[in-house]
């Protein structure tokens, strides 16, 4: 699995998003990815503001199966 996220001293994550843009605007722990048995990714939205897989947003809680070619931006 990798984790999205801002890195934060206490919070070390593999991808950290706030190089990016905002750091406020990313939660420490945004996002997870994990690849599933059957090869399938998904990612699930640990975050207060939604992720956008291919412009649909994933609000928090909630996690959408990637596709390969797949658009995932942070909401920064």
């Amino acid at each position: 699995q990798i984790t999205l996220g801002r890195a934060t001293k206490d919070n070390q994550i593999d991808v950290d998003l706030a190089l990016e843009g905002p750091a406020w605007k990313i939660s420490r722990k945004q996002g997870i990815i994990k690849l599933k048995n059957n090869g399938d990714f998904f990612i699930a939205n640990e975050g207060r503001r939604p992720i956008y897989i291919d412009g649909r947003p994933v609000l928090g809680g909630n996690k959408w199966k990637l596709n390969n070619n797949s658009v995932v931006e942070a909401s920064a």
